[in-house]
């Protein structure tokens, strides 16, 4: 008994195919960055935490805080981090949210890439 099997491999589907994934991936990874971030960005006016959400490109794999003060309050220089308009605001505080939800990223990406 013979059998003859002929396949046929596209490597630019595949390639199309992944690429469309990992896009995915880092869109809804972004968001959740932001997310998870601003759980932990002070607040004193409502300006700083929105800005996250505006000036963040879903896709890009940047998240930004664009106000003029974000980086002196990111890094504390003359900013009281007070806890009295969030209780968890802290300085640094995308590095607080990667702490925390490095893990929880990882799997997001890995089943975003791994189940679609």
């Amino acid at each position: 008994m013979t059998f003859s099997v002929k396949t046929q491999f596209n490597a630019n589907a595949l390639h199309a195919q992944l690429a469309a994934k990992v896009h995915r991936a880092q869109i809804k990874l972004d968001i959740q960055v932001v997310a998870d971030s601003n759980y932990y960005c002070p607040k004193l006016n409502n300006i700083l935490k929105p800005s996250a959400v505006k000036d963040t490109v879903a896709g890009s794999g940047k998240v930004r805080w664009t106000v003029d003060y974000a980086r002196r309050q990111y890094y504390g220089e003359h900013f009281d981090h007070s806890k009295s308009h969030n209780p968890n605001a802290t300085a640094k505080w995308f590095e607080s949210a990667k702490a925390r939800r490095a893990d929880d990223w990882r799997k997001l990406v890995d089943d975003e890439i791994k189940h679609r």
